[in-house]
C-alpha cells in the first residue's frame, strides 16, 4: 500500500512543479458584464498598469458605474497584479481602448476612440462617428487634459507613441474627406491616419496615407532616424499613395514616413488570401520585425503553406526588403496580436489559438481559445512555446517583458477555474493578466 501511494504522489507532483516553474502568478479583474482588456505596460515603481474597455456597473472588483455603452478602465496594479487603483472614463456612447503607457512626468496617456458627445468625462462632441480620443491623467489616474480628434466619419485609433519633445504621435485609420480636423480627403475606403500633436494634445501636423479600397493602420513606433514605421493591411490596388497591387484579399502595408509625415518608402508583403499585420517594431539592426496572421498559401511573397490562420513573421531590412520570414501554427485558428523583439535579439510573439497539438503547436487546446506565446530565435526558429487557458475563451492582446526578465500577458477571458485558470469569472468576460518567468 505504501509502495502504492508513493508513486501516486510522485505522479502528482510532476505536473505540479512544471507548471509552478512557468506561470508565477495571474489574476482576473472584472464586474458582472464585458471587460476587456487590450493594453499593459509596467510602471516605473514594478507595478503595471492596464487598459481596455468595460460594461460593467459596480460589481466583482468594479467601482464605478458605465457612463453608457462601454468605458475606458484603467487599473493600476503592483508588482503582483494586486490592484492599487482603477478609473472608469467614458461618455454615453461607446468608448473603446487601444493603447495606455506612463508618460514621461509620471502619468499616464490613453488612447482610443470614442462615439460619445459631451457626457460623463466627455468634454467635446464627436465630429461624426468614431473620432480618435486621446486622455492625459496624472500618477494616480485623474485627468489632465484629453482630446477629440476626427472628421464627420469614423476614425479609429490603435498605436499611440510619446515622442522626443514630449508629444505623441497617433496612428489608426480614417474615412472621412475634408470636415472637423481632418484636412484631407480619403483616397476612398479607409486610410491610414497619421497625426502628431504637442504636449498638451494641440495638432501639429497629419498625414491621409491610402489607395482607393481599404487601408487600416493597426501599430506604428518610433524609428531610430527619428522619422516612424507604420504597419497594418490594405486591399487598396496602385491608387492615391499605393504603389503597388495588392497580392490577394487583404495584404501587409508597411510604410516608412519621415519625422514630418512624408513617405519615404513603402512594401505591400502577402500571399494569394488573407494577410494581416497587427504590430510592428524596429529591431536592433536596423529593420524591422512584422507580426500578424494569414491564410495564404505559397504564392506572392509567401514562402510557406498556411495550416489554416496562423502566425506569420517576416523580417525586413531598413528599406523593406524581406530578409526571412515564418509560418507558425496549428490545424485551426492562431491570431496573432503582438510581437516585440527580446536583449539576446531573438523576439516574443503572442496571440490566441484553438489549435491542438499539429503543425507547429506542441500542446493541445485547454478549450476554446487559449494565449499563445512563441518564443523565436533572431531567425525566427522556435525556441519555446506556451499554451495558456482554460475551458473556454481567452484572448492575449498584449505582453510585456518585465525587469525580472520574464512576461506579462494581458488579454480577456470567460473561463472560470480550469486548465490554467484559477479564479472564476465576475461576468461575461474579465480582464485576465498572467506573469510567467523567462524560461
Amino acid at each position: 500500500m505504501k509502495k502504492h501511494f508513493l508513486i501516486l504522489f510522485a505522479s502528482f507532483l510532476v505536473p505540479v512543479l512544471s507548471i509552478a516553474q512557468v506561470i508565477e502568478w495571474q489574476n482576473t479583474i472584472g464586474g458582472s458584464g464585458y471587460d476587456w482588456l487590450y493594453s499593459i505596460s509596467q510602471t516605473s515603481d514594478g507595478g503595471y498598469i492596464l487598459g481596455g474597455h468595460s460594461r460593467s456597473n459596480i460589481s466583482g472588483d468594479k467601482t464605478e458605474n458605465s457612463n453608457g455603452g462601454s468605458d475606458w478602465w484603467i487599473i493600476k496594479t503592483d508588482s503582483l497584479g494586486v490592484m492599487q487603483w482603477q478609473n472608469t472614463i467614458g461618455g454615453s456612447n461607446p468608448d473603446l481602448l487601444n493603447s495606455v503607457f506612463q508618460t514621461t512626468d509620471g502619468g499616464y496617456m490613453i488612447a482610443g476612440y470614442s462615439a460619445s458627445d459631451i457626457s460623463g468625462d466627455k468634454t467635446e462632441n464627436s465630429n461624426g462617428s468614431f473620432d480618435y480620443w486621446l486622455v492625459k491623467t496624472d500618477n494616480i489616474g485623474n485627468i489632465q487634459w484629453q482630446n477629440t480628434i476626427g472628421g464627420n466619419n469614423s476614425e479609429e485609433l490603435y498605436s499611440i507613441a510619446q515622442t522626443p519633445d514630449g508629444g505623441y504621435i497617433l496612428g489608426g485609420y480614417s474615412e472621412s474627406n475634408i470636415s472637423g480636423d481632418k484636412i484631407e480627403n480619403s483616397n476612398g475606403g479607409y486610410d491610414f491616419w497619421i497625426v502628431k500633436i504637442n504636449s498638451l494634445g494641440a495638432i501639429q501636423w497629419q498625414n491621409t496615407i491610402g489607395g482607393n479600397g481599404d487601408d487600416r493602420l493597426y501599430s506604428l513606433a518610433q524609428t531610430s532616424d527619428g522619422g516612424y514605421i507604420l504597419g497594418g493591411y490594405s486591399d487598396s490596388n496602385i491608387s492615391g499613395d499605393k504603389t503597388e497591387n495588392c497580392l490577394g484579399s487583404t495584404d501587409y502595408w508597411i510604410v516608412k514616413i519621415d519625422n514630418f509625415g512624408s513617405i519615404q518608402w513603402q512594401n505591400t508583403i502577402g500571399g494569394l488570401f488573407e494577410d494581416k499585420l497587427y504590430s510592428i517594431v524596429q529591431t536592433l539592426d536596423g529593420g524591422y520585425i512584422l507580426g500578424g496572421w494569414s491564410s495564404s498559401n505559397i504564392s506572392g511573397d509567401k514562402t510557406e503553406n498556411s495550416n489554416g490562420y496562423d502566425y506569420w513573421i517576416v523580417k525586413i531590412d531598413g528599406l523593406g526588403s524581406i530578409q526571412w520570414q515564418n509560418t507558425i501554427g496549428g490545424d485551426y485558428f492562431d491570431f496573432l496580436h503582438y510581437i516585440t523583439q527580446t536583449p539576446d535579439g531573438g523576439y516574443i510573439v503572442g496571440g490566441s489559438s484553438n489549435s491542438d497539438i499539429s503543425g507547429d503547436k506542441s500542446e493541445n487546446s485547454n478549450g476554446g481559445h487559449d494565449y499563445w506565446i512563441v518564443k523565436l530565435d533572431s531567425i525566427g526558429v522556435i525556441q519555446w512555446q506556451y499554451t495558456i487557458g482554460g475551458s473556454e475563451y481567452d484572448d492575449l492582446r498584449s505582453v510585456v517583458r518585465t525587469t525580472d526578465g520574464g512576461f506579462l500577458l494581458a488579454g480577456f477571458s470567460d473561463s472560470n477555474i480550469s486548465g490554467d485558470k484559477t479564479e472564476i469569472c465576475n461576468g461575461l468576460y474579465d480582464y485576465w493578466i498572467v506573469k510567467i518567468n523567462g524560461n
